[in-house]
């Protein structure tokens, strides 16, 4: 009888959504359209901790002078974000180039290895506009209280990022062709190497 009560109690208990830990400082929350947490990015030393939405650990951010190292968590190197004068530069693992980011006037062209334009970012007034190659707008970023809220043309909202403070820098959480591991790279890329 005893096992039951706590066999109920635990699976009653399990059924409540656990209280999220509070946000600390210098710290980045993604969450889906449903508020669950999909990756959380935390300041270590001169790079960052990766976790995902679990409390698994993904691996760290290596922040240099001219260069950032996505690693996963037994220290391999994944992506090398390096900068260019042309923007950034995303290598893998070997070396090879895979993506290049490049500035124009009036956007960021995201380019794969084959420089074929894979997505365009456009910014203005604090708010940015992800769109595809052609030019049609995929998800807009909006600043929020504590971060950006990423929506679809049509107002529904996709996902939040909060502790983010540069629209230049956070709206690549919305870049849906990479990881979210990959996504953090790229906004630490740009919160601390692009100037």
């Amino acid at each position: 009888m005893v096992r039951l009560a706590a066999t109920l109690l635990v699976l009653t208990l399990s059924l409540f959504p656990l209280e999220l830990r509070a946000q600390s400082q210098g710290e980045l929350r993604l969450n889906d359209a449903r508020h669950r947490l999909v990756i959380r990015v935390e300041p270590k030393g001169p790079g960052f901790m990766l976790w995902d939405g679990d409390g698994t650990p993904l691996g760290d951010l290596a922040v240099q002078a001219d260069r950032l190292q996505l690693r996963d968590v037994g220290g391999a190197v994944r992506w090398t974000v390096k900068r260019k004068d042309f923007g950034p530069q995303i290598d893998d693992a070997t070396g090879e180039r895979l993506y290049r980011v490049r500035k124009r006037t009036d956007e960021w062209r995201v380019e794969d290895n084959t420089k074929t334009v894979v997505a365009r970012i456009r910014m203005r007034d604090g708010e940015a506009w992800i769109n595809d190659p052609r030019g049609t707008t995929m998800l807009t970023v909006k600043r929020q209280d504590q971060g950006f809220v990423f929506a679809t043309t049509a107002g529904a909202r996709v996902a939040d990022v909060a502790g983010a403070s540069r629209v230049g820098a956070g709206l690549w959480f919305g870049v849906e062709r990479f990881s979210p591991a990959e996504r953090a790279a790229l906004w630490a890329y740009f919160a601390n190497l692009d100037r």
